[in-house]
């Protein structure tokens, strides 16, 4: 690899290209112990969070929280599951949905600059397609390393359709 290769990367994000410069460090992908920084431990197409976002879960006191959110049939045993010292839990939102057919799911992860970032696929759904006529919040769970980052960022490719 040359020193201009590694020095430069080229993004092509929808019509734009932007170029980054020089990283001092390739991005972490997983934990020193070679585990993967991130793994989904639950999804559900009614979490109760009405915005999309996320909300960093580090305790299991954080989870007890969830029980009272209205609608929400996200099962809370794989959160309380979570080892809290090694790992953290992030709630990856689409918030409220005007159908069901909405999904969110975790396609990979890396810490870099002390960002963990997360990257989701979103699926919607098809125009004319059968779908329940209910309001939906649909969201991922997803257990993160507790440590190597400061930030988090979600990015999500393309959708499904």
């Amino acid at each position: 690899m040359t020193l201009l290769s590694r020095c430069l990367s080229f993004t092509l994000a929808g019509a734009s290209l932007t170029v980054a410069g020089c990283a001092t460090s390739q991005p972490q992908v997983e934990t020193d112990e070679g585990a993967p920084l991130a793994r989904q431990i639950s999804q559900s197409a009614n979490c109760g969070l009405t915005a999309p976002g996320h909300v960093l879960l580090g305790s299991a006191t954080d989870v007890d929280r969830l029980e009272g959110l209205p609608g929400r049939t996200l099962p809370l045993a794989p959160l309380r599951a979570v080892d809290f010292d090694r790992e953290h839990v992030v709630l990856a939102a689409l918030g409220q949905k005007p159908t069901g057919g909405f999904s969110v799911t975790l396609v990979s992860s890396a810490i870099s600059d002390d960002t963990l970032e997360l990257f989701v696929r979103i699926r919607e759904p098809e125009p004319g397609m059968l779908v329940t006529q209910a309001l939906t919040t649909p969201c991922a769970a997803i257990a993160v390393t507790a440590s190597g980052w400061s930030d988090i960022r979600i990015t999500s490719g393309q959708n499904n359709r």
